[in-house]
């Protein structure tokens, strides 16, 4: 699994061998100063997950470990946005992914398969717009490279 990691950035991934938030529970941690740390993740085994963030961090699930072309192929991108997140027991911001391929409110528990639909489509992520979006084809299984970093501020 490659990383690509901002200075600075701050997330918990927890992430699922199953849809659903089930399965096998991986922990990964990004931490501001001291990089990752907990699991290293399997290596495109996960099909959901949850991000625990601050307010305007992004993680970007990208199916190639290239460094170059990657938004050629399949990727998704989750930013914990203030309208779309909710918060934990903790006080912490996050949103849930139940299923990587699929579209689903940001604090659903499960996807219902009777109203699957995928994620919003973007040509990069500086264009995509709202909580989640990405180039469709496949995510779930197939995440090689993670990239967290903040949303560039607008104001």
């Amino acid at each position: 699994m490659r990383w690509d990691i901002a200075p600075k950035t701050r997330c918990d991934l927890l992430v699922f061998s199953g849809i659903n938030l089930a399965g096998r529970r991986q922990i990964a941690r990004v931490h501001p100063y001291g990089g990752l740390q907990g699991d290293t993740l399997d290596e495109g085994t996960f099909q959901s997950l949850i991000v625990v963030a601050p307010i305007g961090t992004r993680v970007t699930l990208m199916t190639t470990v290239a460094e170059e072309g990657w938004e050629e192929r399949p990727w998704r991108t989750i930013e914990i946005t203030r309208e779309d997140a909710f918060r934990t027991k903790e006080g912490k911001w996050a949103v849930r992914v139940p299923q990587l391929n699929c579209l689903d409110a940001p604090n659903a528990q499960r996807t219902d398969p009777d109203f699957e639909i995928g994620f919003p489509q973007a040509d990069d992520v500086e264009s995509g717009t709202g909580w989640t979006y990405g180039r469709g084809g496949g995510v779930a299984g197939q995440v090689r490279a993670i990239k967290v970093d903040k949303r560039p501020r607008t104001d």
